[in-house]
């Protein structure tokens, strides 16, 4: 079986499949601008909740050991952060990798 292989800005990613907030968290982190927190843990009640999720909208915020960090779809155990859920899943058949332009402690130049 053949995968293709996606990658989106943060920007593509946000319009095209949207974060469910993390209503078991009041204090999640990764705020999409309503103030709830979309970042699910990787361990407890949480981590149980995104296991008996649909996995098609299940998607790894992972660190790159180089100071970056991507959003990987599907379930991964390796250098993961946390988990986010999406109101619409990845194309099947698709590996999507969302990449971000600057190392998430940079500040932007005015």
């Amino acid at each position: 079986m053949t995968t293709t292989f996606i990658e989106l800005t943060e920007e593509a990613f946000d319009e095209q499949f949207r974060t469910l907030p993390n209503h078991l968290n009041p204090t999640a982190p990764w705020d999409q601008g309503d103030a709830q927190g979309c970042l699910f843990e990787t361990y407890g009640e949480e981590y149980e909740f995104i296991k008996s999720h649909d996995q098609s909208r299940v998607w790894t915020l992972v660190d790159n050991n180089d100071g970056t960090m991507n959003i990987i779809s599907g379930l991964r155990w390796i250098n993961r952060l946390g988990y986010l859920i999406t109101q619409k899943p990845w194309p099947a058949g698709a590996t999507v990798e969302v990449s971000f332009e600057t190392k998430p402690d940079e500040e932007e130049s005015p």
